[in-house]
């Protein structure tokens, strides 16, 4: 049993609760220690991951210099640009620097229609190791001769 002692005030220290009086020279009921120790472990397991939060990058952010931590990830969403007849081609980066984690396509909504959306392109990379890099999506037309065209680029510095 764990025993009370008296402070300097001539209280506890442990507020009142739930019908419990705390008695300097009393025992704490065991089922008191179990409710707080319960209470206690539930709230550490809910408790969210203390990690980095991951960067969120659209369409809009083209260009832009983004700074992210060891283990931090970036997201990002494109517009499909199956629309105009492109396909992508892989990202190009520093595969020491950064890990693609995650790439998909993701339809677009049925719910809302619109003529020519082939919905978005989403990739997740995570950070790996202290370093620059630049992260390039080009597109290019099949049937077409030409070179890929440059359809997004971002700098990425990992501190």
């Amino acid at each position: 049993m764990i025993q009370l002692i008296e402070d300097s005030s001539g209280g506890t220290g442990f507020p009142a609760c739930a019908g419990f009086s705390a008695q300097p020279g009393k025992a704490v009921p065991p089922r008191i220690i179990i409710l707080f120790t319960a209470l206690l472990v539930a709230w550490t397991l809910s408790a969210p991951f203390a990690g980095p939060i991951p960067v969120t990058l659209q369409e809009k952010d083209r260009g832009k210099n983004i700074t992210l931590q060891v283990g931090q990830k970036l997201l990002l969403y494109l517009r499909n640009p199956a629309s105009g007849g492109y396909n992508t081609d892989p990202p190009i980066f520093n595969t020491a620097i950064l890990e693609l984690a995650g790439q998909k396509k993701v339809s677009p909504d049925p719910q809302k229609p619109r003529p020519g959306d082939f919905g978005q392109l989403y990739f997740e990379w995570e950070a790996r190791k202290k370093g620059e890099t630049e992260i390039i999506i080009n597109i290019h037309r099949p049937w077409e001769k030409k070179a890929p065209e440059e359809y997004w680029r971002v700098k990425v510095k990992v501190e």
